[in-house]
């Protein structure tokens, strides 16, 4: 393991504590987590949280490229729910309640490939008819390939969500550099699904992350690109079919010869009141970076750099002392070849200060590889958990049990 001294301090993950979930100041000091196991799911690639049945609970999908089905596990049995089957290459969705009626639409990629040629990238919109435990009908929208990440925004701050669709290489770009193209990023709104341009063949090599962030004051979505030119902010302009966008690019990333070089994904949380950034770098890399803001530059900071291939991000409060956390999740496995590989999940703890502070770094998954995880409150307690799949074979509940000196 290799950690940028003085930045951080190793402590123990998955001790069984008491915690508190007041609404007393809480202190930067790291939380602990337990595991749950929500289910067995080979070759896990993404997963996501929502209320899929209106109970106010948040279930769980994920999804992976070998797995015909899509299914949403329900809390807290963990019962699954078929959304589509027959479906070959699932390699992401994204979910929201696009229609008001309280049940989640879920729009999702599959026959994914890593090479265009082989790669038909279908995107499907997903609807329960009101009863999300029985059949889904799945229409198809639009077919681009490489298809590869998705995401729900209301770009034109109309209060109606558009859709999306981050390819993830242009057509020309090939193993092992994917660096012989450049990819674009389109969206879709809900009246026809008819692709619109947010970048035109103009992303150098990969794109391998898009989110949705809230950045400027006013209605409208903004989305942050994490791709090998780095991360770049783009924001719309106009309304509907006549919206531009304009991109920002807040930082070049890692900076090396392709493949290894920009973003792998990238986050945004607030800290003492101010937005931080934080990444996995370069594309599928070793470096865990936040970024501080300062005088209208983003000034980026390694904070560690012994993650084995790191794969996504989330930037989140989990201790409650209103400063962003940050996890990064490591796809590699222990194997001959690589016997030191650092698969799981990494949790880095915000300082008082970000930008010059020590993180204190807990590793809290340490056998099962895993490509991502998402944020949220599973079982109502008040601390923010963890919820994780990937490579390890497993979708995985990490209970946050708070700071071990808190009482109940």
């Amino acid at each position: 393991m290799r950690l940028k001294s003085p930045m951080l301090s190793m402590v123990m993950a998955l001790m069984m504590g008491s915690c508190s979930a007041t609404e007393e100041p809480r202190s930067t000091a790291p939380v602990t987590f337990q595991a749950h196991d929500i289910a067995e799911y080979r070759g896990g690639y993404a997963v996501e949280v929502a209320d899929f049945n209106n109970d106010g609970l948040l279930d769980v999908v994920a999804n992976s490229t070998g797995n015909p089905e899509l299914v949403w596990h329900e809390n807290p049995t963990w019962e699954p729910h078929v959304i589509v089957s027959d479906t070959r290459g699932i390699v992401n969705k994204a979910v929201a309640d696009i229609d008001g009626d309280g049940i989640p639409e879920v729009a999702i990629q599959s026959s994914f490939a890593m090479q265009a040629a082989n790669s038909e990238g279908i995107n499907w919109v997903a609807r329960s008819g009101g009863n999300p435990e029985g059949d889904w009908d799945a229409q198809p929208i639009d077919r681009f390939e490489t298809s590869h990440h998705v995401v729900w925004v209301d770009l034109d701050g109309d209060g109606e969500l558009e859709l999306v669709n981050a390819p993830l290489i242009g057509p020309g770009s090939l193993a092992p550099t994917y660096d012989q193209d450049s990819a674009s990023v389109f969206w879709y709104g809900q009246a026809n699904w008819d692709r619109g341009i947010i970048a035109d063949a103009d992303i150098p090599g990969i794109i391998h992350r898009v989110r949705k962030v809230s950045w400027d004051t006013g209605g409208r979505d903004e989305i942050l690109v994490a791709s090998f030119e780095g991360i770049g902010l783009y924001r719309a302009q106009g309304m509907g079919d006549a919206m531009t966008f304009e991109k920002e690019l807040i930082s070049r990333g890692h900076v090396e010869a392709a493949p290894r070089l920009g973003s792998s994904d990238v986050g945004s949380g607030m800290s003492n009141g101010q937005r931080i950034l934080g990444s996995v770098e370069p594309w599928h890399g070793n470096e865990v970076v936040v970024y501080t803001e300062s005088d209208g530059v983003w000034n980026r900071r390694v904070i560690y750099e012994g993650v084995t291939s790191g794969h996504e991000v989330v930037v989140v409060d989990l201790n409650g002392d209103d400063r962003a956390d940050i996890v990064a999740n490591d796809n590699s496995r222990v194997t001959s070849n690589r016997p030191n590989a650092t698969p799981g999940v990494h949790v880095f703890f915000s300082p008082e200060d970000p930008a010059t502070g020590e993180w204190s770094y807990s590793r809290i998954e340490s056998e099962a590889a895993m490509n991502g995880c998402v944020a949220g409150d599973m079982n109502q307690d008040g601390w923010i958990d963890l919820v994780c799949t990937g490579g390890g074979g497993v979708i995985r509940w990490y209970e946050n049990l708070g700071q071990q000196d808190s009482p109940r």
